[in-house]
Formats: structure tokens, sequence, C-alpha cells
């Protein structure tokens, strides 16, 4: 190895070892703004906050999580909104949650959403049978995608918050109902699905 070729390698790694601590402590602003915003009551719909276990509560620290029972229109729902933006780890695929309690997925399907798209699934554990609606959203743009998500807060964190809002995982599950009309519980709570 010549000189130069070794004085470039140190370059290189101190740089990436620099960057690497920047973007480690750089404060990138949180999605809490977005959650506060998000209401317990309105026209067709009320709700409540639910505590999270002592489990939950450890395993959650450093991330802003809403966990909600929700009545809309007589139908009674449980949400869930995670901001990974402290811990990106716990903001994962939700096929791994649901198919590690025991449910198999049977159906999935996009679901129009005003800009974009959210993951409509079916789910069967035993001769239960149950609906599920999930995307991710950073306020301007909604996908179901897990690994766009992966790309999309890893550029963020390598832009050091240029390239956006944190997006949050947003997952709506039925509580009693085995089927769900998604597009009067989108027109009946309009502002979970602008989060």
């Amino acid at each position: 190895m010549n000189r130069t070729s070794e004085t470039t390698l140190w370059v290189t790694l101190f740089s990436a070892l620099f960057l690497g601590i920047l973007w480690q402590f750089y404060p990138l602003p949180d999605a809490e703004e977005r959650f506060q915003n998000l209401p317990l009551k309105g026209v067709y719909y009320d709700g409540y906050n639910v505590a999270l276990t002592p489990f939950e509560d450890n395993f959650f620290q450093k991330v802003n999580i809403i966990k909600r029972y929700y009545e809309i229109q007589k139908q009674k729902f449980f949400v869930t909104i995670l901001d990974g933006t402290h811990n990106r780890h716990v903001v994962h695929d939700p096929y791994y949650c649901l198919t590690g309690s025991g449910w198999k997925l049977t159906d999935k399907n996009e679901f129009k959403l005003d800009n974009g798209n959210a993951i409509q699934i079916k789910l069967a554990k035993g001769d239960q049978q149950r609906e599920a609606l999930f995307w991710f959203s950073d306020g301007n743009t909604q996908y179901g995608s897990p690994f766009r998500y992966w790309i999309q807060t890893t550029l963020r964190r390598i832009s050091l918050g240029a390239t956006g809002e944190e997006p949050v995982l947003i997952m709506i599950q039925p509580i009693e109902t085995t089927e769900v009309d998604w597009e009067n519980v989108k027109k009946d709570f309009p502002q979970l699905f602008k989060m």
C-alpha cells in the first residue's frame, strides 16, 4: 500500500467515526407535536388513552407512543402509533408482531389514502378472524412499506433531518368486528389519516 492510499484510508476512517458520533448525538426533532394534535374526541368518535404495561414501558423507552381505544360510529378500535426518532429499532414490520402473536396472514391489499396508501390485512388465529390497517406517515406522504420506512429514516439521520419529518407507524385494529368499512373510518376520523 502506498502512502497516498494509506492517508486516504485513515481520513475515510476518521471521517466515518466523526460522522457516526455526530449522527448519534445530533438531536433530531421528533413527531411529538403531531402526536399532541391527535384528538381523543370528535363528532363521530370518542377515545381514551391506554396505559402501557410494565414491559411496554421498558421496551418503548425514548419512544413517543400513542396507545388508545377509539369508538368510531359504534365500532371499537385499538390504535397504536409509534415514533422511532430516538429509538428506530422498536418500529419494525407489523407482520412480525402479528405473526409472532399467533396470527396468520390470509389476505393483503393496498388501501388508498389521500397522500399514498396503507396496507389492509386480514388475519386468522384458529376460528378467529380479524382485519387491521397500517401505514407509515411523515405528515406528507403515506405508505405501507417497512423497507421504505427504513430508507427514509436512514436518509433523515444522514442528512441530520434535512430530508423531512420523521415517519411514524400507525396501526388500527378493530376489537370486536371481523369486517370494517375502512372508507367510513377514514371519513369519520380524518385527523388520524392526516397524521
